[in-house]
C-alpha cells in the first residue's frame, strides 16, 4: 500500500501600505482568500482576513502586528487568535510554541523612499485556513442529515485525513424530542448518550470516507446507516461522556471491531493517529466526528487537534439544523397526512377520486374534505393555508375541522366562507389561505359554488374539451378587516351526465418555469389525455402527466364524475 505525503499548502505573501492595505497579492494569497489580484488590491487585509475567519475581531491581533511592522521593527513569531478559541492554541496554530499564528512582517523601503511590509504566513496556517474555508463553502448546503455528514468527510479526507466518519446519535434520529435540558450535553447519559464511567454509546454512522490507497472493502466492514454501541471504555463512549477530544491509536479501533464482529481487518492498524472529537451544538452532544492517519504521514499534533475542534464545530451547527429540519419534517408530515382524509364516501350517482402529494423539503398547507348533507347531498371544501412546516399544517388542520364543522351544519357555501374568514382573523398560524366550497346534489348534478381566492375548477366534458366551471373570485381567508368584510358571491352550475370536474391546490399547476394560467392549460390538457377508464386512472394519469410537478409544493386532487341521470 502506498503511503501518501502530506499535503502542504503554498506559502502567502503579500505585500501592504503602513496602514494594512493590500498592494501585492501571491498566487497562494489568491487561493488562501478565494479573491483574485485585482480584487484583493487597494483592499484592507483585516477586512479579508475577518471574512474568511468568520468572526468579528479576528484580525485585530493581526493589524497589531502590522503597526509594529510599520514602525520600522521587523515582526516573526505566533500571533493567537482572540479569546474563545479552542483550548490548546489557536485554530491555525502553525507549530509555533505556545499555539497561534505563524506570521513574518517585514518593514521594506522602497526605491521613494516609501515603506511597505511583505507579510508572510506558514503554510502550515494557511492550508488550515484554506480548510475552514473551504469546510464553510461546502458543509450546510442542504438540510438533508446524510448529505451534510457527506459533505464534512469529504472536505477532511484526504486533504486532513486519511480517512474520516461522522455519527450521531441513535435517539436523535429516533425523534426524541425531549428538550436539550432533558436530553443531555456532554457528560450526560438520558436515555442513549454515553456517561463517564456509565452507559454505552449508542450512534449510528452516517457518512464515512477512506483515502484512495486504502482498500475498497472498507466500505463493507463500515457501512453508513449501521447502529453502534460502543463500550464506555471506548475512545468514542469516553469523547462522549467527556465533551473533549479523545486521541489513540488504531489497536483501539481494531480491538473495538474484534470485539463486535469476531473479525481483524487488515491494513487497519496502518491508521496509527486518530482523533475522536465530540459534535455539540446548543450545549447538547449530537455525536462524535472521528478521523485517522496512517503511518507516513504526520500523526496529529495541538494544532491539528485545534483545526479538528473547530471543523467539528462547524459539523456539529450544519448537523443540529440539519436534525431539527428533519424533526419539523416528520412532524408536519404526520399531521398533514392525519388530517387529510384517506378515503370519502361518495353519494349514490357520483364517482370520485383524491391524491394527495406532499412536498419534498417541507408540508405544506393544502386539506379538502368530503361531508354528506341530508338528501344525499355532499359538500366539497377544498383549500390551501399559506407557507410550509408545522405552522402551516397547524393552520390547515384548524381550518379544516372548522370547515367540516360549518358545511355539516348545512349553511350555503358563500356563507360557510364567511365563517371561515372570521375564523382566519384570529388564528395567529395563518397569514391567509385560499379556499372553495361547492355543495353537490347527485340527483339533479346541479352545484352551489363559492370560492374564496382558489384556482379555478376545471370541468372536462365527455367530447375532449375543458373549460372553466363556473366560481366566482373572492378574497382569500384572513385578508379583510371590519372596515372592509369579506363579500363572497355564489353561483349554480350543473355538471354533465360523464364530465369530470377537477378540483385542485396550486402545487399542480404553479412552477417557476410558467405562469399559473399556462399551468392551468396544461392541466387541462392532462385531463384530456387521462379521460378514457375509471376516474382512479384518471387521477393517476394526469399526476403522470404533471410528475414535474410534484415535490416542490405539495399537491391536492379531487375529482368528482356524476354517473347516469336518475329515472
Amino acid at each position: 500500500m502506498s503511503e501518501r505525503p502530506p499535503r502542504q499548502a503554498a506559502p502567502v505573501t503579500v505585500l501592504l501600505t503602513p496602514d494594512g492595505r493590500i498592494t501585492g497579492w501571491s498566487e497562494g494569497a489568491a487561493r488562501l482568500f478565494g479573491r483574485a489580484a485585482d480584487e484583493a488590491v487597494g483592499s484592507l487585509l483585516a477586512d479579508l482576513l475577518t471574512d474568511r475567519l468568520g468572526r468579528p475581531g479576528a484580525a485585530e491581533p493581526l493589524v497589531t502586528a502590522l503597526k509594529r511592522a510599520a514602525e520600522g521593527r521587523p515582526w516573526h513569531g505566533a500571533l493567537p487568535l482572540p479569546s474563545g478559541d479552542p483550548p490548546g492554541g489557536g485554530v491555525f496554530d502553525g507549530g509555533v510554541a505556545g499555539g497561534g499564528l505563524s506570521v513574518s512582517c517585514e518593514p521594506l523601503t522602497v526605491a521613494d523612499g516609501g515603506t511597505v511590509i511583505a507579510l508572510t504566513v506558514s503554510p502550515s496556517w494557511a492550508g488550515g485556513l484554506e480548510l475552514l474555508s473551504e469546510a464553510g463553502r461546502r458543509i450546510g448546503s442542504t438540510l438533508e442529515l446524510h448529505l451534510t455528514a457527506r459533505e464534512i468527510v469529504d472536505v477532511a479526507v484526504p486533504r486532513f485525513a486519511d480517512a474520516g466518519g461522522i455519527y450521531v446519535l441513535e435517539r436523535l434520529l429516533a425523534d426524541d424530542d425531549r428538550p436539550a435540558a432533558e436530553t443531555g450535553g456532554p457528560g450526560e447519559d438520558p436515555g442513549g448518550g454515553a456517561s463517564e464511567g456509565g452507559g454505552p454509546a449508542v450512534v449510528r454512522r452516517l457518512a464515512v470516507a477512506f483515502a484512495e490507497d486504502d482498500p475498497r472493502g472498507w466500505s463493507r466492514e463500515f457501512p453508513v446507516n449501521e447502529v453502534i454501541v460502543y463500550p464506555p471504555s471506548t475512545p468514542y463512549a469516553r469523547c462522549l461522556a467527556t465533551g473533549g477530544m479523545v486521541e489513540f491509536g488504531g489497536d483501539a479501533v481494531q480491538d473495538t471491531l474484534a470485539h463486535r464482529t469476531g473479525r481483524l481487518i487488515e491494513g487497519l492498524l496502518d491508521h496509527v493517529s486518530l482523533l475522536a472529537v465530540p459534535l455539540v451544538a446548543r450545549d447538547r452532544a449530537l455525536g462524535f466526528a472521528v478521523f485517522s492517519r496512517k503511518r507516513g504521514r504526520l500523526p496529529f499534533a495541538a494544532a491539528d487537534a485545534a483545526l479538528a475542534t473547530e471543523l467539528a464545530a462547524r459539523a456539529a451547527t450544519s448537523i443540529d439544523n440539519a436534525c431539527l429540519f428533519r424533526r419539523e419534517h416528520r412532524t408536519a408530515t404526520a399531521l398533514a397526512s392525519s388530517l387529510v382524509p384517506a378515503a370519502v364516501a361518495a353519494p349514490p350517482g357520483l364517482e370520485m377520486a383524491h391524491r394527495y402529494l406532499p412536498a419534498r423539503s417541507g408540508v405544506g398547507g393544502d386539506w379538502y374534505d368530503v361531508v354528506p348533507l341530508s338528501g344525499d347531498r355532499i359538500a366539497v371544501v377544498i383549500g390551501d393555508s399559506v407557507g410550509h412546516g408545522v405552522t402551516a399544517a397547524a393552520a390547515m388542520g384548524q381550518l379544516r375541522v372548522a370547515a367540516h364543522t360549518l358545511a355539516s351544519c348545512e349553511f350555503r357555501p358563500a356563507e360557510v366562507l364567511e365563517r371561515l374568514d372570521a375564523i382566519a382573523q384570529d388564528l395567529h398560524a395563518a397569514q391567509f389561505a385560499t379556499c372553495l366550497c361547492l355543495v353537490c346534489d347527485p340527483a339533479t348534478r346541479r352545484c352551489e359554488v363559492a370560492c374564496a381566492g382558489h384556482p379555478p375548477p376545471l370541468l372536462a366534458l365527455p367530447g375532449g374539451t375543458v373549460r372553466h366551471f363556473s366560481a366566482p373570485r373572492g378574497l382569500p381567508l384572513g385578508v379583510s378587516d371590519q372596515a372592509h368584510p369579506p363579500e363572497y358571491e355564489q353561483v349554480t352550475e350543473t355538471i354533465p351526465v360523464g364530465a369530470t370536474l377537477a378540483l385542485y391546490t396550486d402545487g399542480l399547476v404553479e412552477s417557476r418555469m410558467r405562469n399559473v394560467d399556462e399551468g392551468i392549460a396544461r392541466l387541462a390538457s392532462a385531463l384530456v389525455a387521462s379521460r378514457a377508464g375509471t376516474l382512479e386512472e384518471t387521477a393517476d394519469g394526469v399526476l403522470t402527466l404533471l410528475a414535474d410537478q410534484q415535490g416542490r409544493d405539495d399537491i391536492a386532487l379531487l375529482l368528482i364524475r356524476p354517473g347516469p341521470a336518475r329515472a
